[in-house]
């Protein structure tokens, strides 16, 4: 898994010029794909504000041990991509299928501006989830 990690990201840099060619005035330099950091102490941060140019937001499991999953709701907007270890789901949800190992991520990306909640499980102490939001401006 960790090679299809490093594949994606490989490719990820090298189509970035190309995968913004619906915005003349973006540059690959310009795009910043964004990171929430699940660590044992909670979300940072807990709510995640980026451009719909950004598009990419990156959910790192930065804790010691845990083992999270995730539950992010793209309520009526369409999701077009998600990392090998998420499911876009009928019902506009995107979940977990496995655990998130710490050190390793899950990616999703966005195409329209609104507020998108999600729940991260598996941290000792938070049996309800952490809940944070992601709003594209």
């Amino acid at each position: 898994m960790r090679l299809h990690t490093t594949i994606f990201l490989v490719a990820l840099s090298l189509t970035a010029g190309t995968a913004f060619a619906d915005t003349p005035s973006l540059t690959a330099a310009e795009s910043q794909n964004q990171v929430i950091k699940v660590t044992d102490k909670g979300l940072e941060p807990s709510v995640l504000e980026m451009k719909k140019e950004d598009r990419i937001a990156f959910i790192l499991n930065d804790s010691r041990e845990s083992l999270i999953t995730l539950s992010l709701d793209f309520g009526a907007h369409a999701s077009h991509c998600a990392s090998e270890n998420l499911k876009i789901n009928d019902d506009g949800t995107i979940k977990s299928i496995k655990p998130i190992v710490p050190k390793d991520f899950a990616t999703t990306c966005f195409h329209d501006p609104g507020t998108y909640p999600f729940t991260v499980y598996g941290l000792p102490g938070s049996p309800q989830g952490l809940k944070g939001s992601i709003v594209v401006r």
